[in-house]
């Protein structure tokens, strides 16, 4: 395998579409996932993983969410690799879970902070759909460069969730 450069979080949304046997995606999950110092193949645990459907990118505060070839195919189109399990989606935790470490850093897309639902829309723009309930802005959805891009919000306007994915195809 060939060295990749280093991505930054930012970037990681470049990678969906692509598999578990494409170089640039193996190099990410392998700078942000602990493991051996140099490795250049994917270990065992972290196969399981993409075969489970999910890396945990623990200390970033990413999960990358994983799909078999056949649904990726059929939802968004056919993947850019040759493997089996595609990358179709990204979730930062900029408040953490209880799988991952809160995600510091740029939110893919923006070019500021993105703290709250009034940094989403200085950010994003007018969202293209959203849900509200009791005067409570739970979710809103963008498109942005051929990417949906949706914040899920806490009752006080915290970003929780912010999620990368590509629309699905009709």
């Amino acid at each position: 395998m060939t060295a990749t450069p280093p991505i930054l979080p930012a970037h990681l949304p470049q990678l969906i579409g692509l598999t578990e046997l494409d170089a640039p995606l193996v190099a990410a999950i392998l700078q942000y996932a602990p493991g051996v110092e140099g490795a250049t193949e994917l270990s065992q645990k972290r196969k399981k993983e993409i075969r489970a459907g999910f890396v945990m990118l623990k200390e970033l505060g990413v999960v990358m969410s994983f799909s078999p070839r056949e649904s990726h195919a059929a939802d968004y189109g056919e993947p850019h690799g040759a493997g089996e399990f595609v990358l179709g989606a990204l979730f930062y935790y900029p408040e953490g879970s209880e799988e991952v470490d809160a995600f510091e850093g740029q939110l893919p897309f923006a070019e500021g902070e993105v703290v709250n639902r009034e940094d989403a829309l200085r950010e994003y723009g007018e969202p293209a759909d959203g849900e509200e309930e009791d005067d409570v802005v739970e979710w809103e959805q963008w498109l942005v460069d051929d990417f949906e891009v949706t914040a899920d919000y806490d009752e006080d306007g915290t970003v929780l969730t912010l999620t990368v994915a590509r629309p699905v195809v009709i």
